[in-house]
């Protein structure tokens, strides 16, 4: 596994338990990426000049990869996420045909329309997609990305899940692409929770910080140069912590990202990185493969035991 060590970082004072498990703190080992050359536009303004690297420490209980910088601060990550250019969102979300992927999930659980809220929605292309028997409503910090989703003739309202304290307003609630960002996961969940009718389903996507690839790409796992990925979930913590929280029914299943590679350009790519470290040059980010998971759960009913 290619892994930098932060010897010289310890995590904050106030993570006494792991923000995705919730076991009492204690990390296995630590990986670094330094942000000289990451293009992600999140490093602009007050950001570049309060981190020189990514740190990150994995829990020792659930694999989990905790982000131990000036990341874990929520206020700072909400005001840079309020505050984003129109043209960071360009791009993001569009996973062309992802759509279909969840519909056909949500199909197996029986769940074939309703009113579907979107957490995280960016500009709203990924809710756009979706099939016309959904009511599609979003949610989302950023100011720039709601006003284009508007203009889509999206609905969506600014703030998240926890902000704006919605109750028993849903059937679906998709969270794609979104719990990595929480400082706090648990947080946005429970709001979600509440958010979704009894027998409503969460739908999340996320990145799996202890895939086989992931590990073995260590600090060049391109899903770590991403500056807003603070919590990024082993295979397991994402299902103890929605039981943990209430939900039922909980499913997990690898899916790819939309932007995977397949194995041959894979291992391509991780043969050109050891030769790039015998001739001393800087190994190259290793794309997504097999490295993400899709976890459906559902909301009791009220005669259903959680």
């Amino acid at each position: 596994m290619t892994t930098t060590n932060c010897s010289m970082r310890t995590p904050p004072a106030s993570l006494t338990r792991c923000p995705a498990c919730h076991a009492a703190w204690s990390s296995a080992d630590s990986i670094c990426v330094p942000v000289e050359g990451l293009a992600d536009k999140m490093l602009g303004g007050l950001l570049k000049y309060r981190i020189q690297e990514l740190a990150y420490r994995r829990c020792s209980n659930c694999g989990s990869l905790i982000a131990i910088d000036a990341r874990r601060d929520p206020r700072l990550l909400q005001s840079i996420y309020e505050d984003l250019p129109a043209s960071y969102w360009q791009g993001l979300n569009e996973q062309i045909g992802f759509h279909s992927v969840i519909e056909r999930r949500l199909r197996e659980r029986g769940v074939l329309r309703g009113e579907l809220w979107d957490v995280g929605c960016g500009n709203g292309i990924l809710l756009a997609n979706f099939s016309e028997p959904w009511t599609k409503h979003g949610i989302e910090p950023g100011g720039q990305a709601v006003q284009e989703a508007r203009r889509r003739g999206l609905r969506v309202e600014i703030g998240t899940a926890a902000t704006l304290q919605l109750r028993d307003v849903a059937d679906v609630v998709l969270l794609i692409d979104v719990v990595e960002h929480l400082p706090d996961p648990e947080v946005e969940l429970r709001a979600i929770k509440e958010m979704l009718r009894p027998g409503g389903t969460i739908v999340v996507f996320t990145g799996t910080a202890d895939a086989f690839t992931a590990r073995l790409a260590g600090s060049r796992w391109y899903y770590l140069h991403c500056v807003g990925h603070v919590t990024v979930f082993g295979s397991q913590a994402l299902r103890v912590l929605l039981r943990k929280i209430g939900f039922v029914g909980i499913r997990g299943f690898r899916v790819e990202h939309p932007g995977a590679v397949g194995l041959r350009r894979w291992l391509k790519r991780l043969f050109g990185n050891a030769c790039r470290r015998v001739l001393r040059r800087p190994p190259a980010a290793m794309h997504y493969y097999r490295d993400h998971q899709l976890v459906l759960a559902t909301k009791p009913r009220s005669h259903e035991s959680s």
